[in-house]
Parts: structure tokens; sequence; C-alpha cells
């Protein structure tokens, strides 16, 4: 699925316009019905009724205020009680279709205010449901005071029960980044509109969204699968995965070579290749020590390649490469010059394609071209997370943290990969400036050797032909997801290898399934749920 920026989306409601002869207006109504929808879904919810607490639209001057207009319109010709709120200075109150949508209002008897007749704080606290539509997608910096105030009072309203929509995006998030300065409108739920925005997927914008809901509002699906952001459905991970048909025997499903292990750290390559077996792999090798190959019989259904890892021999190292589909490298290998030889043998030598992990990343610290010299051209995906991805680019974790995609667009342009930058919202990116933002997760994955696993996954689907890109946001998503299933059985201890374990059942749920996770396109008014923070769609 398509994940725009607001320029981007700009540019698409231009097309919408010039091209196909969908006016404005028409636009706009499609997304207040979409909001009035998920506010008749959350009233539904409370013991609101008609006659108690009215619904509050709180409009800026923009469209999102227009927007939040038309919805309340809606809920009005339906029997609520509503009352508008607009926050814009009637000198900057240019908007057509704000003023338009204020005369319908007040033609239907609905009360409008102004925010400078004062009692803003007052309106906001008595509403039994609120209707954000102070700001777009366009918002950058911070909040005016004013507008400051009027955030912290709905936020105060969200904290005691009374549910926030907001449209498109709450207001005061970076559409473009996510970032947020000093406050944002903190939704029960988002509708997003035409396609998500990038910000609203994002950390730290995606945590004040609540649930997200997608509306396509009658945007020609031609115009929106332009852009160089996306996110997966389940559907799409499902077209994308490698097919098996009847005949295929162990041979035709790729077989992978995992490099890595160390004293004390033998279970980073083990969990890598377990991984690789779950999501499919024909055949797992490992290459690690000589002195490691007792470790060996606790993954029985994998080979062992051994090599003197103080001492490597490039020769020996190639030779293992022999049959081999792709290699995942990196999990559990110390930082010593025996891992330098290892790792430039690996990169410069082995023509398939290449997962580079752990190791990679303290052994290039500060000299990520130095990586893409040695591979020259060939197939690549790094996968660090943060802290790694500071130190290959010689700049602090809260640096990356701080901007992590544009870091991340750094990393992959400098060392002429694929870069999948693991977190909460884990970022997949490449050279062309192709942008991926995966939306499965739980925090029950916050533990040790999860990130060996993806190696693994990543490492399958490249050895059955994927492309490095759609490797990376295929395994990504499906890790995720096998972590929401972990999630719905305990909120926290479980393993790795449990993850792994749980991958199988997964896609075979999902093959099984009648219905999967697809936006119906004929629908111009469908909503999407979106997967909120902690993976748990509602």
């Amino acid at each position: 699925m398509r994940v725009m920026t607001p320029e981007e989306m700009n540019e698409t409601d231009g097309k919408a316009v010039r091209e196909f002869g969908i006016s404005e207006e028409i636009l706009m109504e499609r997304a207040g019905m979409a909001v009035s929808r998920v506010c008749r879904e959350w009233l539904g919810r409370t013991t609101f009724r008609s006659g108690r607490r009215p619904v509050l639209a709180v409009a800026g001057g923009g469209h999102n205020g227009a927007d939040s207009l038309v919805a309340l319109r809606d809920l009005v010709s339906l029997g609520y009680t509503g009352e508008a709120l607009v926050v814009v200075e009637e000198a900057n109150r240019q908007s057509t279709a704000l003023l338009r949508e204020i005369e319908r209002l007040r033609r239907m008897e609905v009360p409008v205010h102004l925010s400078s007749d004062g009692g803003v704080r007052h309106r906001i606290s008595h509403a039994g449901l609120i209707i954000d539509g102070i700001l777009g997608t366009g918002f950058r910096g911070d909040l005016p005071e004013d507008l400051l105030r009027h955030v912290e009072a709905m936020n105060q309203s969200a904290a005691s029960g009374v549910p926030v929509i907001s449209v498109d995006i709450p207001s005061g998030v970076d559409g473009r980044t996510g970032a947020v300065a000093r406050a944002a409108v903190r939704a029960s739920s988002t509708v997003t509109l035409g396609a998500p925005k990038w910000g609203l997927l994002v950390d730290p914008g995606t945590r004040h969204a609540g649930e997200i809901r997608l509306s396509r509002i009658g945007f020609p699906f031609a115009l929106l699968a332009e852009g160089t952001g996306s996110c997966l459905t389940i559907r799409e991970a499902m077209a994308l995965l490698p097919k098996r048909f009847p005949e295929i025997h162990k041979g035709q499903a790729g077989h992978v070579l995992i490099a890595g292990g160390s004293p004390g750290k033998t279970g980073a390559p083990l969990l890598a290749a377990r991984g690789a077996l779950r999501a499919g792999a024909g055949l797992v090798t490992l290459l690690w020590d000589r002195g490691l190959s007792s470790y060996a019989s606790a993954l029985p259904e994998v080979m062992g390649r051994f090599f003197d890892q103080s001492t490597p021999d490039p020769g020996e190292i190639r030779r293992a490469f022999e049959g081999i589909d792709a290699v995942g490298c990196g999990p559990g290998l110390p930082d010593e010059e025996g891992t330098r030889i290892l790792m430039e043998t690996l990169l410069s030598g082995f023509s398939g394609p290449l997962v580079a992990d752990a190791g990679t990343f303290s052994l290039f610290a500060g000299h990520p071209e130095r990586v893409a010299e040695l591979r020259g051209g060939k197939k690549l995906v790094l996968t660090p997370h943060p802290g790694e991805l500071g130190r290959f680019l010689g700049v602090g974790t809260r640096e990356v943290l701080k901007d992590p995609l544009d870091l991340a667009l750094s990393g992959a342009r400098k060392a002429n990969g694929v870069l999948l930058l693991k977190g909460a919202r884990t970022l997949v990116v490449d050279p062309a400036g192709r942008r991926y933002v995966n939306l499965t997760g739980d925090p029950v994955m916050a533990g040790a050797g999860m990130g060996d696993v993806l190696t693994g996954m990543i490492t399958t689907f490249l050895g059955q032909g994927m492309e490095p890109f759609e490797a990376a946001c295929l395994a990504t998503f499906i890790h995720g997801a096998a972590g929401e299933r972990l999630g719905q059985m305990s909120s926290r201890g479980r393993l790795a290898s449990e993850l792994a374990d749980v991958i199988p059942t997964l896609l075979s749920d999902w093959e099984q399934a009648a219905g999967m996770a697809a936006l119906p396109e004929e629908d111009p008014l469908a909503l999407w749920p979106v997967h909120t923070p902690g993976g748990r769609s509602r």
C-alpha cells in the first residue's frame, strides 16, 4: 500500500481535480462522511445519546477544518447534537470550503463559535466527542500559543475518556517526519484520507494517532499507486511470498549460508538458521569456527562448514560458497581481525545476495563506503538497529533517533545497499530513495535474538529469488506479525526461537483465511484498519 508525503498527497489532490474532473467539494464530502462514520462507531461504544453532551468539531482554516465541519453536519443530520468551534482568526479565514461549511451549519441552526469569543476550554471540556480538524499534514515546527492551549484542552478531555477523532493526522504532528515539538493531539482514532501519510505511521507521530483508519474517498487508484513510500497489508505480503508448487524439492527452495558465532554467542547464528528454516529455506548451512562444532547439534536440520576463526583461510571460506543461493553474515561474530578477513571475503567473494548484520557495523564503523567498495554493486541488505547504524555512520544514536529516515537513506546510499533500520516502526530504504514503514510488531519482541531470526528470514527470501528491497519488507512484515501472535499469548517473556516457530502456522492461517486484510477498492468510503503501536488492530 502506498504511503505518501504531504507534498505527494497535495499533488494527488491537484491531479484528481485537473485530470479526472473530481471536484474538491466531492472529495471533501466523502472525507467528512468517512470521519462521521468513525465518530458514530465511537459514539456507539459510549453512553452518548442525542440530547446529551454535544459533538464538537474544532476547525482550523485548512481542508481538515472544512472536513471536520462536513462530518459534524452529517452527524447533526442523523440526530446528534453538535457544535462547531472555529479556531482561526477571521482575517485568516479565507478558505471558501470553510466558509461554505460554516454557512451550511448555521442554516441547520448548529451553533458555530469562534475562538475569539472566549469559553474555548469550557466548550472542549463539555463535549461528548471531539473532531480534531485544527491542522493538517502540512504542519511544521511548533504550535502557536493559542493552538497549544486548545490542543492541551483536547488532550485533557481525551484523558478523561472523551473520544477524539482526528481528520487525516493529529494536529501538531509533522506529516512528513512524524515529529512532535511541544504537543500534539492524542487521538482515539485518526481517519487518514486518500493514502496514509508517512508522519502518521512513524514515531513519534504514530503514538498520537490512536487507531488509524483509511478512507480512499474516491481518488482514482492510478493516482494512489504513485510515490516512493509504502507499507504492506496481509494480502500484499502473501502476493510477495515465493510460491511453493507441489513438485518443489529442497534444492529448489533455496540453500542459504549463515556465517557467524563466537564463544558465548553461539545462539545468534543458530537463531538466524532457525529463522531461515521457518521462513521456508530448503537447506541451511552454518559457517563458523571449528571450536563451535559441538553446538551444531542444537539444530539438527542444519549442515555445517567450519574454519579457523582466529586465522581464517579466504580460500576455505570461498569453497563454502559452492551451491549457496544467499548468505547471511554477522550474527554473533567477534570484533577481531579474523572476523575482518571473513567479512571482507564474504562481501567481495560471494556473487549472490548477502545480508549483513550485527558484527558488520562495528567492523566497518565510520566507513560504510568500504562495504560498497567490497560488495562491488552485488545485492546487499544491511540490518542495523539505531545504535549500530550510528556506529556505522560515525554519529550518535540520538542523532539517528532524531531523524531515522534521513540517516537510514544516508546509510543505504553510502553502502550502496538496501538498509533495514530496526525499531518499533522498522524502516526499509534503498539507495534510489524507496522507503517502507513496517506496521506489524509487538512489545513482546523486546528480547534477545529477535533480530537474528529476521536476518535468517531475509536470507531465505533472497535465496528464493526475491529482490533485496522486497525481501527485506516481506520478512519484516511477517517477523512483526509473528511477534503479534506471541503477544496474544502473553505480554512478555517470549523467546526468539518461539517467534521463529510461529511463522509456519501464521502463514498457513493467512493462506486459509477466507477474507484477508485488504481494502475493497470498489468502495470509496471503505475504512481500512491500520496496525497500531503494539501491533494490535482494533
